[in-house]
């Protein structure tokens, strides 16, 4: 039995409805319901192990029934959301908005100020999730699969990286969310060997590199996409639930509004080369940088095709395109793999080399495209001297015959019977006999002894007949 608290005892209440189904489809039994639920030891014990992530879902379930009847004497939208819930909400979005952007441009304002703006650093995070799983209205909890945080400054590029790949136990139901996701972006396997499932070294790590960048007693804000923002925020909530902290501590901001503020400040200077928000969060959405090789992580590289959705390649593409747009009007030097990749010219000193340990005479152990080395093939495929003695023997001349002495010119004989002069009959045609012509238009083809009868229940053609009338003129009299 949880402790003697309002909030615990409905959380506590929603379990046992939940334990006492699970229990009677075993089987069991409860003549007094709940009652016999709540004095049942095994009851109270399976509470105690609950983790803290479910121990949550019943906490909601719990504050959503108080408010309730509430929502039901108030307006509600077609899929019952409370109107007021949703101004109210609205709201705090707006508000929240105005705080980040007042945020940074005082940031951006103050390195301005002191002439520091490259060295001013901001924390990137991004998030590869399993799954997206609906946990009320609106609200969902992401299963995360992979994330890389590090810091940026558009002096050093992208430093300090942590990345790690989550080893989540999916719940019953969702494998299959989570293989298809898996198998579509960034192929990292369920309940992955080697892969990290503790939550609280996860918040520790994570914790260590927003201190180093505290300014107060705040922790830094975390940067990431629009898109990215909810999956950020669920693996946050379980690395909070695992070390029982709050998720106040944490602040995160979308990294389009950064890149834009960004931007505009270097090109203070410039006349009419400023961009808009939306410019900005579309450059994200292009992802130039995306062919980019070498940017992920160990596992990554040995995977095929997967190399693009790694966390650790893409925070450091952001760093490459904030650099790419920032760095030239700030005159600050570019420099490779820090503010854009790594140029992949093909280096020819290892063909070199191997060609001039060749020499003209050394084709025996020349090794083809195929791998496969001269001695070899001749010993495959190669004929033995009797079996090309034997094929010469049995080999016959070659008889060429030129058909331009066949014939003179003047007496060519062209094989196959000549074709009929245009406008004339047919062969076939004349022979047909055609002299029948009965009543001056009525033409007699078919006859009795062409088509005879079939016998029995035939019937002749020549009762049927009907007679072909031929039109006059071009067909405007009549018959």
């Amino acid at each position: 039995m949880p402790k003697n608290n309002t909030k615990g005892k409905n959380a506590f209440h929603f379990f046992m409805l939940d334990w006492k189904r699970k229990q009677e489809k075993c089987g069991k039994v409860f003549k007094n319901g709940l009652k016999d639920v709540a004095t049942d030891p095994q009851c109270s014990e399976d509470w105690k192990n609950l983790t803290p992530h479910l121990k949550g879902e019943y906490m909601a379930k719990a504050k959503e029934s108080k408010v309730l009847p509430q929502r039901i004497s108030s307006k509600q939208t077609t899929i019952g959301e409370n109107i007021e819930e949703i101004l109210l909400q609205q709201k705090r979005e707006e508000q929240f908005q105005q705080n980040m952007i007042q945020y940074i441009n005082a940031i951006i304002a103050i390195g301005t100020q002191h002439k520091n703006l490259e060295k001013l650093k901001f924390i990137f995070i991004h998030v590869n999730k399993f799954y997206r799983r609906e946990i009320g209205i609106n609200k969902f909890d992401f299963c995360p699969a992979e994330f890389a945080i590090g810091e940026f400054s558009l002096e050093d590029g992208m430093t300090n990286i942590y990345h790690e790949i989550i080893s989540s136990k999916i719940p019953l139901g969702w494998k299959r969310d989570a293989l298809e996701t898996s198998s579509e972006t960034h192929k990292i396997p369920i309940n992955m060997s080697g892969g990290q499932n503790d939550f609280a070294y996860m918040y520790e790590r994570v914790v260590n590199i927003l201190k180093s960048n505290m300014t107060g007693i705040k922790f830094p804000p975390l940067f990431t996409v629009r898109d990215v923002v909810p999956v950020v925020k669920s693996l946050l909530s379980r690395m909070t639930e695992a070390t029982n902290t709050s998720m106040d501590d944490f602040v995160v901001y979308t990294l389009e509004t950064l890149f834009g503020e960004l931007r505009n400040a270097a090109t203070q200077h410039v006349d009419d080369i400023s961009i808009p928000l939306v410019v900005a969060e579309n450059e994200f959405k292009k992802d130039v940088f995306a062919s980019t090789r070498g940017l992920e992580c160990d596992y990554h590289k040995n995977i095929e095709d997967s190399s693009q959705y790694c966390s650790m390649s893409i925070i450091k593409r952001w760093c490459f395109t904030i650099c790419d747009y920032c760095c030239e009007y700030m005159n600050i030097p570019m420099i490779q793999g820090v503010h854009y990749p790594v140029s992949e010219k093909c280096s020819n000193s290892t063909i070199l080399e191997s060609l001039g340990n060749l020499t003209i005479n050394d084709s025996v152990n020349v090794v083809s495209m195929t791998g496969v080395t001269e001695e070899h093939r001749l010993k495959v495929s190669g004929r033995t001297y009797t079996e090309e003695q034997r094929r010469r023997n049995l080999s016959q001349p070659v008889n060429i015959i030129d058909h331009s002495k066949t014939y003179s010119l003047n007496n060519s004989i062209i094989p196959g019977r000549p074709l009929r002069p245009p406008k004339t009959t047919a062969q076939a045609v004349i022979k047909v006999d055609d002299t029948s012509i009965e009543n001056n238009y009525t033409i007699n083809i078919l006859k009795d002894m062409d088509f005879p009868a079939l016998g029995g229940r035939g019937i002749s053609l020549a009762k049927n007949k009907m007679p072909i009338k031929v039109p006059l003129g071009k067909g405007r009299g009549k018959c």
